[in-house]
């Protein structure tokens, strides 16, 4: 079973830019040597929504550069209940400066949060702060888990580019549905829970 997915990972990477996000342990530069063969981008989660830093993210991220990987971005998982929704950014900048990533994704989805007027006001705090340290931004969401933190009528996120989850193992954003502003996706997760080379990855494109 691993060697049928390896090879279909090479046989697609021809063509496409494949990725992984990563929300795993610490992995070896020979993990991710390994990983690189058919990856060719990887997301690292920064911070939890527990409302503290992934003490894995900066191992992670050195270990993946020294392995061969220049495209590296990173996620926030927001904590509604921890409140300060700009220094949850700051905490996280901050603590990954001087690191090489490139992209800060702002991870929503149903966990915890409060009422929609309530997720607005926090979120729109953290969609004003994230700009503001020279990286680009986007946004992790669907439909269905935008609409119910949100509402679909809220389109305040719709400025970021978004990436966007469709478990439907199709490496293509042609199908696509637009909401709350967005008309495109940038990402497509097409898949969870892949593991390859001992690391564990949901499958982008």
């Amino acid at each position: 079973m691993f060697k049928l997915f390896v090879l279909a990972l090479t046989i697609v990477f021809a063509s496409a830019k494949l990725g992984g996000d990563i929300a795993d342990s610490v992995k070896t530069v020979a993990n991710f040597r390994c990983l690189k063969q058919h990856l060719s981008f990887v997301i690292f989660r920064a911070y939890r929504s527990l409302g503290s830093l992934d003490p894995t993210a900066i191992p992670n991220i050195q270990h993946a550069y020294a392995a061969g990987f220049r495209d590296i971005d990173i996620y926030i998982f927001p904590c509604f209940k921890c409140g300060n929704p700009r220094n949850q950014v700051r905490t996280t900048v901050n603590a990954l400066k001087g690191q090489p990533y490139h992209w800060i994704w702002l991870d929503v989805e149903r966990h915890r949060w409060g009422s929609k007027e309530a997720n607005r006001r926090f979120l729109a705090e953290m969609f004003d702060e994230a700009p503001k340290h020279g990286k680009p931004v986007g946004i992790y969401t669907s439909s269905a888990e935008w609409s119910k933190v949100v509402g679909n009528d809220w389109n305040a996120g719709a400025r970021f580019k978004l990436w966007w989850p469709r478990w439907n193992n199709k490496k293509t954003l042609r199908d696509f549905r637009p909401f709350a502003g967005w008309r495109s996706c940038y990402i497509k997760q097409y898949f969870n829970e892949r593991k390859a080379c001992n690391i564990e990855f949901d499958c982008n494109y």
